[in-house]
């Protein structure tokens, strides 16, 4: 139990730090793009107005000349950081332009991102290439172009590059990943020892309670069967000589001290199974027999109420087993369903043998339960009706025995149940060994 606790706690606390970590990624890289990229936008805002100032002289776009030296509007562009500025017509026709470095491969894929776009004012677009040389990475923007008289001739864009920048930021999200990657490591194993350290306290309280509730069980069960004694000698040699009241006055306590035996019996199971002291005694034996025997005992107090009990599975289902806690786990299942069906109802146990193991179904079409008591009916002390229980005798221990029971056997119980048509107890036992069953 303190081991899931621990684990969860340790999940949760990796979980928030997770959370933390991704939140500072996340925020920090976009305070840093926008740290670096803001600049260089408002750069080709104002590089946009400029060019238009000197549109008419953008007709030929220079290249490098024989020698391989760059131009003089090549040395231009590259003090004023832009990588291009292109001349567009309306019908998408290349008008002109100029360029940092002659490249048909780049050139060619910039007009066919830019095809059809109208910039808004001051829209700015980020955009990845290819170039002769590998990629690059621009911003690109653009000014429409009108005539004299009001008439749309083209657009003129503009692009600046980002490439370094870009690495920049990509280098420093790798770097943010796996840093963060190895601070979650290291905050699961802190995180793990912290949880270890907080349960410490809680472990031994724990322990304490549980072994206080142990050593009261057994102390307690002394006294209560030598009340038990007495009241039976009284009844038996006293009962001549006891008035009606004084009758009903013995049966009554009987039937309380028969209760509190049984709620000092359940607690120090389940004070032992907590301890881990109370161990499986697992033997081969055939599971039929003991289901027939089980609903055997039970036949008398089915008889009283009127209800139909059936059995529905295999005829021979040989297991290796804690004998004693199996036939338990089959009283307090078919005890519950008794008490919660009504006069005349009907109940079936159904048990299947199959390579997985043992299938166990109890069914019955009693009162039934909502979602919110079956999600808390293995729960200590819960009863779904505790005047009921009470009258019935019920403690609210039976069902936190046999989830212990189905848990210590390797298996999983599950219930479900509706309101006024019945509930359906599922246990799955993987008991079943096949060097150590019958044959």
């Amino acid at each position: 139990m303190f081991v899931k606790i621990r684990n969860r706690l340790t999940i949760l606390y990796t979980s928030v730090m997770a959370v933390f970590l991704l939140s500072f990624v996340i925020m920090s890289y976009f305070m840093l793009s926008t740290t670096i990229y803001q600049d260089r936008i408002k750069e080709i805002k104002n590089i946009n107005y400029e060019i238009m100032k000197h549109r008419n002289e953008l007709i030929v776009i220079p290249n490098k000349d024989d020698h391989g030296e760059d131009d003089d509007e090549e040395l231009d562009l590259r003090k004023k950081n832009i990588y291009f500025y292109y001349l567009v017509s309306n019908s998408g026709q290349f008008m002109g332009g100029a360029e940092m470095n002659y490249d048909p491969v780049a050139r060619e894929q910039i007009l066919k991102k830019a095809s059809g776009w109208i910039p808004n004012k001051d829209e700015v677009r980020f955009e990845e290439i290819k170039t002769r040389d590998g990629g690059k990475y621009l911003a690109l923007s653009g000014l429409p172009v009108y005539n004299l008289v009001g008439g749309f001739e083209g657009v003129m864009y503009t692009g600046i590059d980002l490439t370094e920048q870009h690495h920049v930021l990509q280098v420093y999200m790798v770097i943010s990943i796996i840093l963060s990657i190895i601070f979650l490591i290291l905050s699961a194993f802190i995180g793990h020892y912290l949880a270890g350290k907080a349960m410490v306290p809680i472990m031994q309280s724990f322990a304490r309670q549980r072994e206080f509730v142990a050593d009261a069980s057994h102390e307690l069960r002394t006294p209560l069967s030598v009340l038990q004694s007495s009241l039976e000698v009284i009844e038996a040699e006293e009962e001549n000589h006891l008035n009606d009241f004084s009758r009903q006055v013995v049966v009554d306590m009987k039937d309380e001290v028969g209760r509190m035996s049984k709620l000092v019996g359940d607690l120090l199971t389940l004070a032992r199974a907590d301890s881990g002291t109370l161990e499986l005694n697992r033997e081969a034996f055939d599971l039929r027999m003991v289901a027939d025997q089980v609903v055997r005992t039970l036949q008398p107090i089915v008889g009283k109420k009127e209800q139909t009990f059936s059995y529905d599975g295999d005829e021979n289902i040989p297991v290796f087993a804690d004998r004693e806690r199996i036939t338990q786990l089959l009283y307090i299942l078919l005890d519950n369903a008794m008490k919660y069906t009504p006069e005349k109802g009907i109940i079936t146990l159904g048990i299947e043998a199959s390579a997985k193991g043992i299938q166990l179904v109890v069914k019955d079409n009693g009162v039934g339960m909502t979602q919110q008591q079956a999600e808390r009916i293995f729960d200590r002390f819960y009863r779904v009706d505790k005047g009921r229980s009470r009258e019935m005798g019920g403690t609210g221990l039976g069902l936190s025995i046999a989830n212990w029971i189905v848990t210590a056997h390797g298996g999983t119980i599950q219930v479900i149940s509706t309101v006024g048509k019945g509930s359906t107890f599922k246990i799955s036992l993987p008991i079943q060994d096949k060097e150590h069953s019958l044959q």
